[in-house]
């Protein structure tokens, strides 16, 4: 099928494709069969009924060209036609998009190198049920209880780390380390799973997966979060796993305040609670619950891949989507802000990471 073929056919949204009203009141396509979620722009939304399957592509593109609206007579019919594409492309409309090629190929195999194991929904939303019912029931005692939590480990992490260390101890336990750090990761994901459940939203599954083959992973798939409306419910589902470690860490900082000498070795599993801490509430990094919080609370959908696109357009002159033609001068500062500022940053941390992995190298082929 070449470019303009498939505007031959008829048009629709794919089978059990749905329009429902998500974060913020944005209009959202949901994909049942993938899972995905397709952000539409006011106008998108409005277009969305003419996709009943009635008319092809070009008799859209040309009932377009003569669209008419307060301006008068006016050709939309590229401005269509971009939307149209970007829906296919997303996979939400009955012709299907063109399969991946070259980079993007490469990349989605890429991803596939993170086997999995899973604790499918039905079994993770019976576990959760009751801590989640709690949560429905009294949300303000148990966000007054955590926020008064993870305000007390600050304090007992700040006096931990000034007190003086002893003058010589043991390297890291890493049985004991490594056994703390399993369980904090799995009731911070449990976290995660259970304000969503108490937001009415049930995650789809849990489970464990090896990024890269190498790197061990507990995750929760809360994708559908995307349809809790307010900003501070979706900021809730995001931070509540910080949350979860920053408290861990400050039951470590008060057995090191309880008793220094016996408890010195836990310094180790201190410092590296704390770089788990301050990498995970990183807004710069991808992926990081800091980043979906900051997202939550500007009220934004996937603002890391907004914020590229800007960026892509500005510099290497890329075209647009059509739903991100519509937005405000502030808003595509804040995209081209945040774009640079990340690119900047991952960019040194990879810089960082390589030059320690070249002195590794010479330190043990000279």
């Amino acid at each position: 099928m070449t470019t303009t073929d498939w505007l031959e056919r008829p048009v629709a949204l794919a089978p059990e494709v749905t329009l429902i009203d998500g974060a913020d009141g944005h209009s959202l396509l949901f994909d049942p069969v993938s899972g995905r979620y397709v952000r539409l722009s006011r106008t998108g939304a409005r277009l969305i009924p003419l996709l009943d399957g009635s008319r092809t592509g070009t008799a859209l593109l040309e009932a377009a060209r003569r669209s008419r609206g307060p301006d008068g007579v006016r050709d939309r019919a590229p401005v269509l036609l971009s939307f149209l594409t970007d829906l296919r492309a997303a996979g939400v409309l009955s012709v299907p998009p063109d399969p991946p090629r070259g980079g993007q190929r490469a990349f989605l195999w890429f991803l596939r190198l993170a086997p999995r194991i899973r604790i499918p929904a039905r079994h993770l939303n019976r576990m959760l049920r009751p801590p989640s019912m709690a949560l429905a029931r009294y949300p303000r005692t148990f966000t007054t209880l955590t926020v008064a939590a993870a305000l007390a480990s600050t304090v007992l992490i700040v006096l931990a780390t000034a007190l003086p260390a002893p003058l010589s101890f043991a390297g890291p336990p890493w049985l004991l380390t490594v056994g703390v750090l399993l369980v904090q990761a799995a009731v911070h994901e449990m976290g995660h799973a259970s304000v969503c459940q108490a937001l009415g939203v049930p995650v789809r599954e849990a489970g464990v997966k090896m990024f890269c083959l190498l790197i061990p992973l507990t995750y929760v798939d809360r994708t559908d979060a995307y349809r809790v409306r307010s900003r501070f419910g979706r900021s809730a589902v995001a931070l509540i796993g910080p949350l979860v470690d920053l408290i861990a860490t400050g039951i470590c900082a008060l057995l090191i305040l309880l008793d220094p000498v016996r408890f010195a070795d836990l310094r180790w599993l201190l410092g590296m609670q704390l770089f788990i801490v301050f990498n995970n509430l990183n807004p710069l990094l991808p992926f990081t619950d800091g980043h979906h919080a900051m997202e939550a609370g500007l009220g934004e959908i996937n603002l890391r891949d907004r914020a590229f696109r800007y960026l892509g357009h500005v510099i290497f002159r890329r075209p647009l989507p059509a739903a991100h033609r519509a937005v405000s001068t502030a808003r595509r500062g804040m995209y081209l802000a945040y774009g640079l500022i990340s690119t900047v940053f991952v960019a040194m941390l990879l810089a960082m990471i390589s030059m320690n992995y070249y002195s590794l190298i010479l330190h043990f082929t000279n």
